[in-house]
């Protein structure tokens, strides 16, 4: 066990160090890097892959949330050091979902060793932070281990990195992946020219969906769009969203089938549709993003919500409310308020 304090086994970055010394294939699959790390353990990925071996490193956060440039500029480069030294060798990113953990496997060509727990790929996580690292050493285990990362590092879950469309935040990129400002085109109203005490209602509960990772209000975080003719892939728009209502919502003599104009609580008019088996996807009607603009761009002005992060039970209780509620005004038009 390696906690990075002396009386539990001392830093892990020590027992890397000697791994990479002594190894002859390679997998380090984080969360996250730091670029103090990397620029330390460069050149022993590279080494590795010129004597002939296989060196790997996966990051799991990086396609969703970003990185600094300095940091993409030195993974950018390792990976293509790596290329050009053998196919095998290279920096990945998942980009099918978030991966979060922490392994890493050392083939020492008489044995496999491979350390699993909090440790991230980072000077706080292998020598600053108080963590906690162990060592497989049942052989059952490190097989499916081993085939963890396999699946990981599957075209199916990861890309290299110089494919993958990373965002950095502060870029211009950045700034226009979270922008609001296409709000500005849709139509305006005075909302206080609706009295939605009058008006019949339902409801739609935002905390059934907000934990759903990949799907409603964090489509986000599903499975990148890959280009066909480049090979490239590049995370879903930010704002993109779509709400699924179950058969016992759709049902109900209120609920819009297919077109309405959805009337907001701050004055704006978005086109809306309802579609699929029992119209149970809600959507804006020109693009997915504008319904997410609206919705997300609450949260964010409210401060509940940092951008290329999760809508989570908790964002939505940061806000102070967990549903958004539907007043029919007419036929085809309805008060939405969040």
């Amino acid at each position: 066990m390696f906690t990075n304090t002396e009386n539990f086994g001392g830093n892990f970055k020590s027992v890397l160090k000697q791994e990479f010394k002594t190894s002859k294939n390679i997998v380090v699959a984080s969360g996250y890097a730091s670029a103090d790390i990397l620029q330390e353990f460069k050149n022993d990925f590279v080494k590795i892959a010129k004597n002939g071996g296989s060196a790997k490193l996966l990051l799991g956060m990086a396609f969703y949330e970003g990185l600094s440039q300095t940091k993409l500029d030195i993974l950018n480069s390792l990976c293509i050091d790596l290329n050009k030294i053998n196919k095998d060798s290279g920096v990945y990113v998942t980009y099918t979902r978030k991966y979060h953990g922490k392994v890493y496997y050392f083939d020492t060509g008489k044995q496999d060793n491979i350390f699993v727990g909090s440790s991230n790929f980072s000077s706080s996580g292998t020598s600053g932070n108080i963590e906690c690292t162990v060592a497989v050493n049942d052989t059952t285990t490190k097989i499916k281990v081993k085939d963890f990362l396999s699946y990981l590092l599957s075209k199916e879950n990861s890309i290299s990195i110089l494919k993958a469309d990373i965002v950095v935040p502060g870029s211009k990129k950045y700034k226009e992946k979270v922008s609001l400002v296409n709000l500005d085109n849709l139509k305006h109203y005075d909302p206080t020219s609706i009295d939605i005490s009058k008006l019949p209602t339902f409801i739609y509960p935002l905390d059934r969906v907000a934990e759903k990772e990949k799907s409603s209000l964090n489509v986000y975080f599903g499975k990148g769009r890959l280009n066909s003719k480049t090979g490239h892939v590049k995370p879903r728009p930010w704002y993109e969203i779509e709400l699924i209502a179950n058969v016992a919502l759709s049902s109900n003599p209120l609920y819009p089938k297919g077109d309405f104009d959805a009337y907001t609580d701050d004055g704006y008019i978005i086109p809306m549709r309802t579609q699929g088996d029992y119209y149970k996807n809600i959507r804006s009607k020109q693009s997915l993003q504008i319904f997410g603009m609206w919705l997300k761009g609450k949260l964010q002005k409210a401060g509940a919500l940092t951008p290329l992060t999760p809508v989570t039970k908790d964002t939505l209780m940061s806000y102070g409310n967990d549903t958004l509620t539907f007043a029919k005004i007419g036929e085809g038009k309805y008060y939405m308020k969040f």
